[in-house]
């Protein structure tokens, strides 16, 4: 992350550009309600969003406009264990950064920002953390069943609602009408071969 942030700066330095932040800045969270248009414009009955989680962007546009149509809808954050920034911050009741994050899924190694924690704290009902080999298991189910190419952070609510601690929880029994959020596609073959192979 520090890496990015450097390179950004010097980009901005050398070129007057402007930076838009990757998930906490008002422009993202208005478009990423987009998402949660679609799902209930062709799905009215979905009772249940399950959306990945890292800077808080998404799902913090899904949760304003979702809950503004339907005010009972639940709004589920997907987390991997090593990056369970999110998580840890719901407990907390504050924004908690992590000093080290480990998971396969790397576009979900981010942290909540002061735009996107309000919201994640406010309206988004629970974070559910999975662990890599869940994830990778949803990767091989979209591959293999769903005919589509996930990344690891895109895969991640499926690996969600498969897991033992969505299923065996009874807090998500009514969830009967799921939506899940799929997205990215950016897969280095290899890392992904190798991780099958665990």
């Amino acid at each position: 992350m520090q890496s990015r942030e450097d390179t950004a700066n010097k980009v901005l330095q050398d070129t007057d550009a402007v930076l838009i932040p990757s998930s906490n800045d008002g422009r993202i969270i208005s478009g990423q309600g987009i998402i949660s248009l679609e799902f209930l414009e062709q799905a009215s009955e979905i009772d249940t969003l399950i959306v990945p989680i890292s800077g808080g962007g998404m799902i913090s546009g899904v949760a304003l406009a979702a809950k503004a149509i339907n005010p009972a809808i639940r709004i589920l954050a997907a987390e991997p264990m090593g990056a369970n920034n999110a998580f840890q911050s719901k407990s907390n009741g504050r924004i908690t950064k992590l000093s080290e994050v480990n998971t396969i899924a790397d576009g979900l190694r981010a942290f909540l920002g002061d735009l996107t924690w309000p919201i994640v704290r406010d309206l988004v009902d629970d974070v559910i953390i999975v662990d890599d080999k869940e994830i990778i298991q949803a990767m091989k189910l979209c591959y293999e069943i769903l005919k589509i190419a996930v990344e690891p952070s895109g895969a991640i609510g499926l690996a969600t609602v498969l897991s033992d601690g969505f299923r065996k929880n009874p807090f998500y029994s009514e969830c009967n009408h799921i939506g899940i959020v799929l997205s990215g596609g950016n897969v280095d073959l290899g890392v992904l071969w190798n991780s099958f192979d665990k």
